[in-house]
């Protein structure tokens, strides 16, 4: 029988966000042909009837356990010490925790009471906002103990990395990027060039405003598109705003897609435009390689770990007039971006490579 590494996640799916640390059930199934697996999370949420419920399921062969609790300190004391009873309940050969959090606190107090090793991945980006040194000193501690003590921590860029050492935090990295998959259905591209825009509509963070303002002044706008997909506090202001620059007639908003949607809007399209201020990885970004067209995106940590001048075009944080010269180069260069050299660059994050990667480090703590 293969062994057993336990999961735990500060994000993972459930019935309320089924999107919610999605890449962390991508991580898990990259080994399932190797270790068992068995995750357990919690969801603050006050939908749920009882104070605590327990739902778990399998997903494709992976236990999954979801403690689902309404909000109150005592009941929140409560769900971890159900958690603990839960982790004790059954030996595990490893303990993976998904975020430094309680979920690294929990590994680490059970590695001292049973000697079991643990690993930890991140994909926090506060710390590139200074927000992990802003914690409480307590808190803090816990932090950078259970980083030094477990085997290895495991950050998905080198851009997350330098955030984390820059925060006081050591431990022995290794640098595991995310798990970029999804089913490519080959489609015939949209008449119109078509730059496209997927993820959160939030301002502070994703700077769409920058992208629809470097579209609205394209002189050859109205034999262009631009589709933004995605949900977000901002979305009022960017429809509004594409209305005000004249632009409503080529900038679309379609919402919330599925992953499978997603990768047909891509396929259709010409271009993935990200104008982000900082990101620790960019899936989106590696998904636009997999559908075989090239990107647009700042230089905001996570992407130039595998962008380049073969990949598309990069340019600096906040600087639309490059986003408006890279907008009209791409159009003009368009036919040197061969797909099946995008769709190789992204099968370094295929889930048999990053797989391949977590069991090698499962392995060396078993050996």
């Amino acid at each position: 029988m293969n062994p057993t590494v336990l999961h735990l996640a500060k994000w993972y799916p459930n019935k309320i966000q089924p999107l919610l640390g999605i890449f962390v059930r991508k991580h898990v199934l990259s080994t399932k042909n190797n270790f068992q697996h068995k995750v357990i999370s919690i969801y603050n949420t006050d939908a749920c009837e009882n104070k605590i419920t327990r739902i778990a399921n399998n997903f494709e062969g992976v236990e999954e356990v979801v403690f689902y609790y309404k909000s109150g300190i005592a009941t929140k004391l409560k769900v971890f010490y159900k958690i603990w009873k839960e982790i004790n309940s059954s030996p595990v050969a490893i303990i993976h925790a998904h975020i430094i959090s309680w979920a690294s606190t929990l590994a680490y107090l059970h590695s001292i009471a049973t000697k079991t090793p643990f690993f930890i991945s991140e994909h926090w980006s506060g710390y590139h906002y200074k927000l992990f040194l802003k914690q409480n000193a307590f808190e803090k501690y816990f932090k950078l103990l259970t980083a030094k003590k477990s085997k290895m921590v495991f950050p998905v860029s080198n851009s997350l990395k330098a955030d984390m050492l820059a925060s006081g935090i050591k431990a022995n990295y290794k640098v595991i990027g995310n798990v970029v998959n999804g089913k490519i259905v080959e489609q015939p591209k949209n008449d119109r060039f078509t730059f496209v825009f997927v993820g959160d509509l939030e301002q502070k963070h994703k700077n769409v405003k920058g992208i629809i303002e470097a579209f609205s002044e394209l002189k050859n706008k109205s034999n262009l598109k631009l589709d933004i997909i995605g949900e977000g506090q901002d979305k009022g202001d960017y429809i509004n705003l594409s209305t005000n620059l004249n632009s409503s007639d080529s900038i679309k908003f379609h919402g919330s897609k599925s992953n499978t949607d997603v990768f047909e809007y891509l396929s259709k399209s010409h271009v993935l435009v990200l104008n982000s201020y900082y990101e620790t990885f960019s899936i989106i970004c590696a998904e636009a390689l997999l559908s075989g067209i090239p990107v647009i995106a700042s230089r905001c940590g996570g992407p130039e770990s595998f962008l380049d001048k073969q990949t598309g075009i990069l340019i600096d944080l906040g600087n639309r007039t490059q986003l408006i010269e890279a907008m009209k180069e791409i159009q003009n260069t368009y036919p040197r971006f061969n797909p099946k050299v995008l769709k190789e660059k992204a099968k370094i994050f295929s889930s048999i490579k990053i797989g391949i990667e977590l069991t090698k480090s499962y392995n060396s703590v078993l050996s």
